[in-house]
């Protein structure tokens, strides 16, 4: 047996080591340096899970006596490429306290013809074989059923190739399942106008090309169908693709933001594998390639396809957007986020509430519609330095439904008590009120800015009662000097925002829009989730600022008036 544990640490070792990012891409960097932190993590006293080289070496050993299916090939049985061994060896080695994977998500992104099928449905047949759950029932799932058939029909070759494999684990290939009679374990493709039916229960789910899928509702009806399964696996394994309203968009924006580490531990469960070409490459730079396609260095036509597909593409702009996404795996089209996130997350810094008593103090109020999230917001400033502290509410419905779609942690920012739940499908408006009253009588701020839309009925109670309120337009005008402030100041770190999770996450999803004249603002439409603490930061720093420092900032303060 080969030392998979050595190469998937030494393949890590040296995607850390490439700081220039030579040959490595920025999300393989970031991938390599979690892998080297959570071995560390799992060493620890008290560790959050464990790291077991039996169960890491295991699958990687079962996938190399699995036959190739498709292709000409040195040896009959599959060789692990690196890059196949660092994502294997995370996903099964990492184990819970109570020996359960500690991986439930895995996303394993990368351009075309890298094996990426291959992969899939030999990790699936493994858990099938080897994680001996009783009625297990591991699903090949695709918006089409042809697409759906493409891992299961890998799986089921693989199997009656080797009779080995079915004698050991009593498997049985049929038309359309693989079948295990010991423990009543079925491999199935299925489709999604398939995926209504009754009887689902899956366990182990592979979504193929989840960037196809043009809305969640497949993804919807196999999480909700799972709710039973203690140790379950969704697989995702995907090309980038064009943009279109399904689930891609906010998966990919998730699996970034656990690389950079901006959910911190709550994201522990979702592993992530993402080649990619960096932002800056040059698309026909060839030393460039091997960041998006991890086989170039073990396949040699893959380099010849890519080099032809390359010539076309300088030629003809219609091939060009194909090239990009399928080749390089970058996205059809990519707003950049405003934030450094580097820069920011060295902003932590200690928010102590009691200290800030009596400081001057500014607001902003964002109410959220139906299921979105209400952001509360409060900035100090003390001796040039800002600091930041707030309320988030969400009501219980929504909750649910990103618990449901499992790419942002709100159960767990609500256990943290980071969000506040109010009872009901919509957000009590009532409950966001109470707590803004409390904090008002509490740190007395100079200003509250409030986003006009929802904010009619609180805003006018206040109002009436002489608190200070002020609609703060959603415009470049109000908002542009407030973005350049709060740039300079978590850039030369004079604000300090106490590492909040969800203003964190908050701030990876911003993207801003400029004018004719270059002002900027938050741009909710192209942002690829919430920004809402973000933007009532922005508002209680622009109010928080000088009147010389804002165009027309003299008539916009002085003016509380609800139109």
């Amino acid at each position: 047996m080969r030392d998979y544990v050595g190469i998937a640490t030494a393949y890590a070792e040296e995607a850390v080591a490439d700081k220039k990012g030579k040959k490595f891409g920025k999300w393989i960097r970031l991938a390599g340096k979690r892998f080297l932190a959570d071995l560390k993590r799992a060493k620890r006293k008290r560790p959050p899970f464990l790291f077991d080289e039996w169960h890491a070496c295991d699958p990687c050993d079962f996938i190399e006596k699995l036959p190739h299916v498709e292709g000409k090939w040195a040896r009959p049985e599959i060789e692990l490429h690196r890059s196949h061994v660092f994502f294997v060896v995370q996903l099964f080695g990492f184990r819970n306290l109570d020996g359960s994977r500690r991986f439930t998500s895995a996303l394993f992104a990368v351009a075309r013809k890298n094996a990426k099928s291959t992969l899939a449905a030999a990790i699936l047949l493994y858990c099938q074989c080897c994680e001996e759950e009783e009625g297990a029932q591991i699903i090949s799932a695709a918006t089409t059923g042809s697409q759906a058939r493409i891992i299961f029909n890998v799986a089921k070759r693989m199997t009656e190739k080797t009779p080995d494999l079915q004698e050991a684990f009593g498997l049985a290939c049929w038309a359309n399942a693989i079948s295990r009679v010991e423990t009543g374990a079925t491999f199935k493709p299925i489709n999604s106008k398939a995926s209504t039916q009754d009887g689902l229960n899956p366990s182990h789910v592979g979504l193929d090309e989840i960037h196809a899928h043009k809305s969640a509702d497949l993804l919807n009806v196999l999480t909700s169908a799972a709710g039973a399964r203690s140790n379950p696996l969704w697989l995702y394994t995907t090309t980038e693709g064009y943009t279109n309203p399904g689930p891609w968009g906010e998966i990919r924006q998730f699996a970034k933001q656990v690389l950079q580490g901006i959910l911190g531990d709550s994201a522990d469960h979702f592993l992530v594998v993402f080649f990619a070409v960096d932002d800056d490459d040059d698309e026909f730079d060839e030393s460039a390639w091997p960041k998006a396609n991890p086989l170039m260095d073990a396949n040699p036509h893959l380099l010849k396809a890519i080099r032809k597909e390359a010539v076309e593409a300088r030629q003809m702009p219609s091939k060009l957007a194909e090239f990009k996404i399928k080749r390089l795996n970058r996205p059809a089209s990519s707003a950049t986020g405003w934030v450094d996130l580097t820069k920011w997350q060295k902003c932590g810094g200690t928010v102590d509430l009691d200290w800030l008593e009596g400081q001057p103090c500014w607001a902003g109020l964002d109410l959220a519609a139906n299921l979105d999230l209400t952001s509360w917001r409060l900035v100090w400033k003390v001796d040039e330095v800002y600091y930041t502290w707030g309320r988030r509410f969400v009501p219980e419905e929504a909750v649910r439904a990103r618990t449901e779609r499992g790419v942002v942690p709100y159960a767990g920012w609500v256990a943290a008590g980071l969000i506040e739940v109010t009872e009901g499908e919509v957000t009590d408006y009532q409950a966001v009120e109470r707590r803004m009253r409390e904090d008002i009588a509490r740190f007395n701020p100079e200003v509250i800015g409030f986003d006009k839309w929802n904010a009619q009925e609180i805003t006018q109670r206040l109002l009436a009662e002489g608190h200070p309120l002020i609609e703060f337009g959603q415009t470049t005008k109000n908002y542009h000097p407030a973005m350049q402030e709060l740039e300079r100041a978590y850039i030369s770190k004079k604000i300090q925002h106490g590492n909040d999770p969800v203003l964190n996450w908050c701030a990876s999803n911003l993207i801003a829009v400029k004018d004719g004249n270059l002002n900027m603002k938050p741009d909710k439409k192209r942002s690829p989730d919430k920004i809402d603490d973000m933007s009532t930061l922005l508002m209680a720093i622009g109010l928080s600022m000088p009147n010389g420092d804002q165009e027309d900032a003299g008539d916009f303060i002085s003016s509380p008036v609800i139109g």
